[in-house]
């Protein structure tokens, strides 16, 4: 893996675009329809996660699989970094005009956080560390061949160094099931509206 540097905002965009489409073209199970729920178009798609991606650029936060670009991953929590403050502003303002203004992303927030908040909520009330999996993709071009097992193995023996587990959460059945055909176990499933499910997911150190 490579933790991405000397990248430039047209890069950061393109790198962007090809993380939205992942997300947009993605088949949901029959039973979720997952962020797409909130995120109307393809171009909102783009604003969200560009504003992901710059600011965990910003906070040295983004890795990818080789210098083909395969595959991107977002990790924070211990020893992992968190997204720096400014940062973290120009994310939320950006968020939100995705989202189509602060009543929706009120009800996208409030439905994220349903049933008991996040995995990583109940873990910081628990007090423990862990490394977070902020985002994993695979470009379109490249899924089935082996790079999200490869971005996995990565996190998991960086948590092993560490001795902290390693956590997730994402919005559709048939994800979850792979992240646990590839070593995580399923925490909980969380029923946050209709059809949008949140699924929780932790491998622990061995």
């Amino acid at each position: 893996m490579i933790r991405l540097t000397g990248l430039n905002e047209d890069d950061i965009k393109e790198i962007s675009w090809q993380i939205a489409d992942a997300f947009y073209d993605y088949q949901y199970s029959s039973e979720d329809i997952g962020l797409v729920k909130y995120i109307s178009s393809r171009e909102n798609m783009f604003t969200y996660m560009h504003a992901i991606v710059k600011a965990a650029y910003n906070s040295g936060m983004l890795y990818t699989t080789s210098e083909n670009h395969e595959g991107f991953l977002v990790l924070s929590g211990k020893e992992c970094g968190s997204v720096r403050f400014f940062d973290g502003l120009k994310m939320i303002a950006a968020e939100k005009r995705a989202l189509g203004g602060f009543s929706n992303m009120k009800k996208f927030i409030g439905a994220c956080f349903s049933e008991g908040g996040t995995i990583e909520t109940r873990m910081r009330k628990a007090k423990r560390d862990f490394i977070r999996i902020e985002m994993l993709v695979v470009n379109k071009e490249y899924q089935g061949k082996g790079f999200m097992k490869q971005m996995l193995e990565y996190t998991y023996a960086l948590a092993k160094e560490k001795n902290v587990p390693v956590i997730l959460d994402t919005d559709d059945k048939n994800k979850a099931l792979r992240y646990k055909h590839l070593g995580m176990t399923l925490d909980k499933t969380r029923n946050c509206g209709e059809k949008f499910h949140m699924y929780d997911l932790i491998r622990e150190t061995a």
